[in-house]
């Protein structure tokens, strides 16, 4: 193809470029009216729009040219995304699939919806101000690259950093909004999701996004499972899955608990296992156990009935044989033997990743810090670092697993250690970050810890969501002695605003950075998951978001991640047939599947697939959903840039459309179809919040008539002699 004016290329717009995806949204700069676009399967018909080949002469714009869509040229909207003004048509997919449409009319829009529209806008931009960052205030990171700073936990919480001849310290390198802020923005933020007039515009969006999937699967569902079998080379048991919602100590399945302590009890019987000098036959013979005792039932650890609603008898389950002694041989990383048991268990689980034995999977599994002690830090670097030897040699890093950490919410339990009568929530505070800083700022001083840090990728912070909170009133963590644990917003911030700081010198020194991953909406109160949406990259569980269609839809437009495990939930909260998994998936969530403890709840040695069969079963789900559930988790998990790339495509950051469906296995059908979706639903939102509604919705029903006069228009040009039929007229 030839170029115009001999230095832009042929496939160059000047003028708007190929009709918009979302035209109906739009009006031509030229005021002309513009035809809706018949589908083509052929990418020729594009050179038509620019060129006479002949003589190079440049043509108008289609839009300007066309007169009736019957002698146009067509153009399919793009597989994945239109250029920018001035820059080159990219080579584009052959792509056609049926699309629905809504034409709005009278009523469409109203008042209320301009009130609810400006709210979400509201909302975003409090997300953007702390999951985003925009409220942070950072030095220059030369500055914080220095070797010289200096670090401390001030009054308010959080961790402040200086340059060490800054003595008065007077410049804080690294601030974010304090507590009081963040106090007003959140019950700000419960306010806004709680209005009613928000509530009825987000419930009637979410509907037409479940009406929209319904209609797609119901017109292209085959077309998918065709394009599907055209995606050679890899299938489902082929394409990479993350288990991103998995507790290291629920990791293996009762099976394999089970074969692992006999085996030790057979082989290592006479090994000293506690700081009495007991050996682990011992241990056994004084609780009047033996071999005949070594089943899945005696050990009593697979989920039951009294588990329900029921988080202490949860917990219990951890521990074999109801004995706190089993679970601190076999499944701590501190005790007597210095985890071993633990690590050499964990390994067995870790290598059926490894070896990609059943299918190619990886996980994130979370191991306890409880900011008890400082301690625990390095205690729990040595054990990932150490050389466990054995069936499976090395340390604990592995390249299927990213490690995340967990931080248990228990702070009646802190408050009750000797000695601690009048302790703050800043001492905490110190022994779960201070230890974090010093390995990022001083390396050599724990050099074990900073090289642990490197493998982890995210903060999780779990407990029982249900039990009973204080109300807090914007205290500052010294200050907070009483026992009872503080409300769960007010502990998250906290959590998040170190971890902030943190991550801005790790950034700086070209270190990974650690997400905000927490437990959130499993049970309990609602607005929890208003708390994760300001703060949280993606969450675990979020199954109380049916509970509230505001922050519902508030995550489907930013895409938090939400790593579901329904069938941890049909033991603990909610049953699987009341699991909004397959609404949420639907209306576009982003969603994906998980274990949570394969110890209790699963009985395979394959959980993830155990997870992924049972969700097939019980939500019919396609193939095509199950790999767009797939590339979900990979999406959501830890692993880096280059991992991404191998298993999404090199270029997924501009998009799902742009991962590549020959490495996802998810056709570019249902991710087109996806972000279609996506893209209205924002655009339609920002119209409305600018009080565009009523002149976008007058133009969309023009546009309407020149459709269905067009579509009339088309029915009736195909027949010689229309036959007669009822309402005939009415077209």
């Amino acid at each position: 193809m030839s170029s115009v004016n001999g230095d832009q290329p042929a496939n160059y717009y000047n003028q708007g470029g190929p009709p918009d995806p979302i035209s109906y949204l739009r009006r031509l700069s030229n005021g002309e009216d513009q035809y809706l676009q018949q589908r083509t399967d052929s990418a020729d018909d594009d050179d038509e729009y620019f060129l006479n080949e002949s003589d190079g002469d440049q043509k108008p714009p289609a839009a300007k040219r066309r007169k009736s869509t019957k002698s146009s040229p067509t153009e399919e909207p793009p597989a994945r995304e239109r250029p920018q003004p001035g820059q080159a048509w990219p080579h584009r997919e052959n792509l056609s699939f049926t699309r629905s449409l809504i034409f709005y009319g009278t009523g469409a829009v109203t008042h209320e919806h301009e009130r609810a529209c400006k709210n979400i806008v509201e909302c975003r931009q409090l997300r953007q101000k702390y999951f985003g960052s925009e409220g942070s205030k950072i030095a220059n990171p030369d500055v914080l690259q220095e070797s010289d700073l200096r670090f401390v936990l001030g009054e308010d919480g959080v961790m402040e950093v200086y340059q060490a001849s800054d003595v008065g310290r007077k410049n804080n390198l690294s601030t974010v909004p304090n507590v009081e802020e963040f106090s007003k923005d959140y019950h700000r933020m419960v306010e806004m999701v709680n209005e009613g007039f928000m509530r009825s515009y987000c419930f009637q969006r979410l509907q037409l996004l479940s009406s929209a999937f319904r209609t797609h699967v119901t017109m292209n569902g085959p077309t998918e499972s065709l394009e599907q079998g055209n995606l050679l080379g890899t299938d489902f048991y082929r394409t990479m899955k993350i288990d991103n919602h998995i507790h290291a100590a629920g990791a293996p399945s009762a099976k394999q608990f089970v074969s692992f302590v006999r085996n030790k009890l057979e082989k290592e019987n006479d090994t000293i296992v506690s700081k009495d000098g007991k050996t682990l036959g011992q241990v056994f013979k004084e609780a009047g156990l033996d071999k005949d005792h070594l089943t899945i039932d005696a050990f009593n650890v697979l989920a039951d009935y009294s588990v329900y609603q029921r988080f202490d008898n949860f917990n219990a389950k951890y521990s074999p044989f109801r004995m706190a002694d089993m679970r601190r041989i076999f499944l701590k990383s501190t005790n007597f033997n210095g985890g071993r048991y633990f690590a050499e268990l964990l390994k067995i689980v870790l290598n059926r990743h490894e070896t990609s034995k059943g299918h190619v999977s990886g996980v994130e599994m979370r191991l306890s810090i409880y900011g008890m002690e400082r301690e625990e830090w390095f205690e729990l670097a040595d054990w990932m670092l150490k050389d466990w030897g054995g069936d499976f040699p090395g340390t604990m890093i592995s390249p299927s697993n990213r490690w995340m950490i967990q931080v248990p919410r228990l702070w009646r339990i802190f408050r009750m250690k000797p000695g601690k009568d009048g302790s703050g929530f800043n001492e905490m505070l110190e022994n779960i970050f201070t230890p974090m800083f010093e390995a990022t700022l001083y390396p050599d001083k724990h050099p074990k810890l900073a090289e642990a840090l490197k493998h982890i990728v995210g903060f999780d912070s779990v407990d029982d969501e249900g039990a009973a909170e204080e109300s807090c009133n914007c205290q500052r963590p010294h200050l907070w002695t009483t026992p009872k644990n503080p409300a769960y917003w007010w502990q998250l911030y906290f959590l998040w605003a170190n971890l902030e700081v943190l991550n801005s010198l790790r950034k700086a020194r070209g270190l990974n950075t650690i997400a905000f991953r927490p437990h959130a909406g499993e049970t309990g109160n609602p607005m929890n998951l208003a708390c994760t949406y300001m703060l949280c990259e993606s969450i675990a569980h979020g199954i109380n978001l049916d509970m509230q269609v505001s922050l519902q839809y508030l995550y489907y437009l930013d895409q938090v991640g939400l790593s579901t495990s329904p069938l941890s939930n049909n033991f603990l909260f909610r049953k699987m047939a009341d699991s909004p998994f397959l609404k949420f998936f639907r209306r576009g969530l982003n969603i994906t599947l998980s274990t949570d403890d394969p110890l209790l709840f699963h009985m395979s040695d394959d959980p993830l697939l155990e997870e992924y069969s049972v969700a097939r079963a019980t939500f019919d789900l396609s193939m095509t959903d199950m790999m767009e559930i797939a590339r979900n988790s990979v999406l959501q998990s830890g692993f880096e840039e280059d991992f991404k790339e191998k298993y999404l495509g090199k270029d997924y950051r501009k998009g799902v459309t742009f991962c590549d469906e020959q490495l996802t296995h998810v056709p570019l059908i249902r991710a087109k179809f996806r972000a279609e979706h996506l893209a209205i639903e924002h655009m339609f939102c920002a119209l409305i919040a600018a009080g565009k509604g009523k002149a976008v919705l007058q133009e969309m029903k023009t546009q309407f008539g020149l459709a269905r006069d067009a579509h009339r228009n088309v029915l009736f040009d195909n027949f010689e002699e229309v036959p007669l039929f009822p309402e005939q007229g009415q077209l």
